[in-house]
């Protein structure tokens, strides 16, 4: 297994623009990684409407969007590996799928747990004096 990932992460074979067909291990994973990706969106999608509160609400939605188009893009970039078309099955298209999720990833976190909060004590402030406004 750790043979067969240091040969699919090989920078010749990764930035390949004409890689050999996946073998159906690799498949496989990328087919319960992003299947993982899509379950998650939907339960991320769940929760936005289930919780009563706006701004995780809000978080969740982002969430949902994250999960949900990652796991869309890898399954169309999964059907062209299998497909085997040239430049769309190439493997840094796998890394540039990563790369976007993770700057978007933390940008959602960002939101989560720097901006929720502020908000959060900004409303409260925002209650807490016009509890004294006739």
């Amino acid at each position: 297994m750790l043979d067969y990932l240091k040969y699919f992460f090989n920078p010749r074979h990764l930035f390949s623009l004409r890689p050999p067909l996946m073998q159906n291990r690799a498949v496989l994973i990328l087919l319960i990684t992003f299947g993982v990706f899509i379950v998650a969106g939907i339960a991320c999608n769940v929760l936005t409407k289930s919780n009563k509160n706006y701004l995780t609400a809000k978080g969740f939605k982002k969430l949902a969007n994250l999960f949900l188009t990652t796991g869309s893009l890898g399954l169309v970039y999964l059907f062209f590996a299998w497909q085997g078309v040239a430049l769309l099955s190439a493997r840094f298209w796998l890394l540039i799928l990563l790369i976007v999720a993770a700057v978007w990833l933390i940008f959602i976190l960002k939101y989560l747990m720097i901006q929720v909060p502020k908000k959060r004590q900004e409303i409260n402030k925002k209650r807490e004096f016009e509890k004294y406004i006739p």
